[in-house]
């Protein structure tokens, strides 16, 4: 009576569901009319999928599987392969879990996917995998592709999902997230890049070794190989490459990584968003002035604050007149000395956009605090929301900080007029 209300099924339970026979039959009769469920859009399901195959009319499909609490059930499988059939018209497939062949066919046949979501198969043979990943990379309306590694996998990942080329290949994908370690994507990159792409993440994850360090690469020629290919193929003029994010997803310790690595990202003349979620080193004004220049599109910039780098308030200055459309900034400066803070000069405060300001990580003392306090009241009097997300270095020049800026943001008479 209420079906058509349901548009979300989540399915917690481990065991089978127990279906009424009266039941199965009304859910096999509307098979052939479509009607039951008919708002359906989505399942989650962490449990057994013997009975969801029965669901119609969905147009999103998670399927997240844990190896170890719950060892993929041969019903996911038939689930899948059933997709083409019972839901040709899924657009939106995530299946963390190690899927067969035969699995990995099906979805070649769902033509009108747009968001599909992967898990690298560690133990499939080379051209195995080729043949599947190809079959994908021609799926026509495949916007959005996110490939991550297998919880169970190792260094052999490296070697499971070979470089291929096809000149059709993702033809309409806009948006690519790779989950590996950092040789893994930059060595995979080359194969999933398209002329449309919009968005590449690289969510990068440390990797054990077994000790044999004199055949690693180092992590700086890595981040320069993946950088190069990056500009390679989106240095023509049509480039809709906007969105680049650098994500640390380890717990294990991340080696900050020179900025001269990123060097070839200057070439990305019509970058948008940029966010370092990895440690740098040896970021100082010079660097962050050059990127200013190359990118004066910018409107999200994020660094993680890293020990050693030395930005200063002259420089959030400089990037603020070079990079007028800039919106949001995680940004952490140094002034532990009263000669890093610039002056302040008989001049109408500065122009700019940016609306909302991280400052975490940022070194102040309590030397240092009143003279950094009058340059931030003079450069941002247009700003609404300075942020302190964490501690500065000095815990009383922190909290004297923070109370500072929430009275600057307050004031209504900071609001730029003109």
């Amino acid at each position: 009576m209420y079906a058509k209300f349901v548009r979300s099924f989540v399915i917690k339970n481990k065991k089978s569901p127990k279906i009424e026979k009266s039941t199965y039959h009304q859910i096999q009769a509307s098979r052939k009319s479509r009607i039951l469920f008919p708002n359906l859009r989505e399942i989650y399901c962490d449990g057994r999928w013997e009975e969801i195959c029965l669901l119609l009319s969905l147009r999103r499909v998670v399927i997240l599987d844990d190896i170890f609490l719950n060892p993929s059930s041969p019903a996911i499988f038939t689930f899948i392969n059933a997709l083409p059939k019972i839901c040709p018209d899924v657009q939106s497939l995530e299946a963390y879990a190690n899927l067969p062949s035969s699995a990995l066919r099906s979805v070649q046949k769902l033509q009108k996917l747009q968001y599909l979501g992967l898990e690298f198969d560690c133990e499939a043979s080379q051209s195995s995998n080729i043949e599947h990943m190809t079959g994908i990379s021609l799926l026509p309306n495949l916007r959005l592709l996110k490939l991550s590694r297998a919880i169970w996998s190792d260094s052999a990942m490296q070697k499971s999902l070979p470089t291929f080329y096809s000149p059709k290949a993702f033809s309409a994908l806009q948006q690519l997230d790779i989950y590996a370690s950092l040789e893994s994507i930059a060595n995979w990159l080359p194969s999933f890049i398209s002329p449309n792409l919009t968005t590449f993440t690289a969510e990068i994850e440390v990797t054990w070794t077994d000790g044999d360090d004199d055949h690693e690469i180092p992590a700086k020629q890595l981040f320069y190989q993946l950088c190069d290919t990056l500009v390679k193929h989106a240095r023509s003029p049509s480039s809709s490459l906007r969105t680049l994010l650098f994500i640390r997803k380890s717990s294990e310790v991340f080696l900050p990584t020179e900025v001269e690595a990123f060097q070839p990202l200057l070439g990305l003349h019509g970058l948008e968003i940029l966010v370092f979620d990895i440690p740098l080193s040896d970021f100082d004004d010079q660097t962050l002035i050059k990127w200013a220049k190359a990118w004066s599109n910018l409107k999200t910039l994020k660094v993680r604050p890293s020990q050693g780098n030395s930005i200063t308030l002259s420089g959030v200055i400089s990037l603020l007149q070079l990079c007028r459309d800039l919106k949001n900034l995680v940004l952490a400066f140094d002034a532990t000395k009263l000669d890093l803070i610039p002056e302040i000069p008989p001049t109408p405060s500065l122009r700019h956009g940016l609306k909302d300001w991280d400052i975490s990580g940022s070194q102040v003392t309590p030397d240092t605090l009143g003279p950094v306090i009058a340059v931030l009241s003079w450069v941002f009097l247009d700003m609404w929301d300075v942020k302190c997300r964490g501690q500065v270095a000095d815990e009383a020049a922190s909290e004297v900080l923070l109370h500072s800026l929430e009275r600057m943001a307050d004031l209504p008479d900071r609001v730029l007029k003109g």
